[in-house]
């Protein structure tokens, strides 16, 4: 369980979206991180693929996906359109990136609190249209236009640094919220009172609670049975990991040639390999 940083550059058209987009891939490609970005075509009837070209061919035959494997790139196909999009599905897309940018995706990301957004600003009348509409982290409201700058609004070109600090900043934030991640069972128990293991990570990142409040966690000791699949543990609540114990316990004493007590511990191995022994 992990959560990936995705930061969205909006505006209305011609607000200098690509621009900034092109110089926040550069800056951040410098670092060393890998950077996935992602634009939405607001174009009635677009598409990449050609009339008659064979991938065309495919899908009017019925694939879908279809996949273009050339010299020089791989092309996944996909003929469902934005009506089944999601912003999540990009996440699958993005293989172990560091950050996913988008240009444009406003009807998705407006409201989408777990995205990082940077508005871009033609007149100050867009100022106030997206600042009462916008929902969850504004990394910055910026503009090209001399004119406009200041009064909350980011010089693009002069104040790049502010806003490529504001990028980073996003991104390392969302790395410390999946180190905290990792030290939770990824359960969604609801037992510590947050409604999931990453309510309860982003509690502890503001320093309203602490990993110990997972009652999980807190219960690990008292656990005596274990599940592993291909040398990974797979979390359980103690609840569950009793009743598989006890189970499993019960099974095995029918069995000859035994001699349980029922105070057992009990470790599940799966593999998806031969079992030698």
């Amino acid at each position: 369980m992990s959560v990936k940083p995705i930061i969205a550059v909006i505006g209305h058209k011609n607000s200098g979206k690509t621009s900034l987009i092109e110089d926040l891939i550069r800056s951040l490609r410098s670092e060393g991180l890998k950077v996935m970005s992602a634009k939405h075509v607001d174009l009635k009837g677009f598409t990449l693929d050609r009339e008659q070209t064979d991938t065309w061919r495919h899908s009017r035959a019925g694939a879908n996906p279809v996949v273009c494997i050339s010299e020089s790139e791989i092309a996944i196909i996909r003929k469902d359109g934005e009506g089944e999009f999601s912003i999540k599905d990009l996440t699958g897309y993005g293989g172990d990136v560091d950050v996913i940018l988008l240009e444009g995706f406003s009807r998705w990301i407006l409201k989408d609190e777990g995205v990082g957004k940077i508005i871009m600003i033609r007149d100050r009348s867009e100022l106030k249209e997206y600042s009462e509409i916008v929902k969850g982290p504004v990394l910055a409201y910026c503009s090209y236009r001399k004119d406009l700058v200041g009064e909350g609004l980011v010089d693009a070109e002069a104040e790049f640094s502010r806003i490529l600090s504001a990028v980073k900043g996003f991104i390392y934030d969302k790395r410390r919220l999946n180190d905290i991640l990792k030290l939770l069972p990824g359960l969604n128990c609801g037992k510590c009172g947050y409604r999931s293991c990453l309510e309860l990570a982003k509690a502890v990142m503001s320093g309203k609670a602490s990993v110990g409040e997972c009652t999980v966690r807190r219960s690990e000791g008292k656990i005596k049975a274990s599940i592993f699949i291909d040398d990974k543990r797979i979390p359980t609540i103690p609840y569950i990991s009793e009743l598989i114990r006890k189970t499993i316990l019960a099974m095995i004493s029918t069995l000859k040639g035994t001699d349980l007590h029922g105070d057992e511990y009990v470790q599940i191995r799966i593999s998806r390999k031969p079992i030698r022994e």
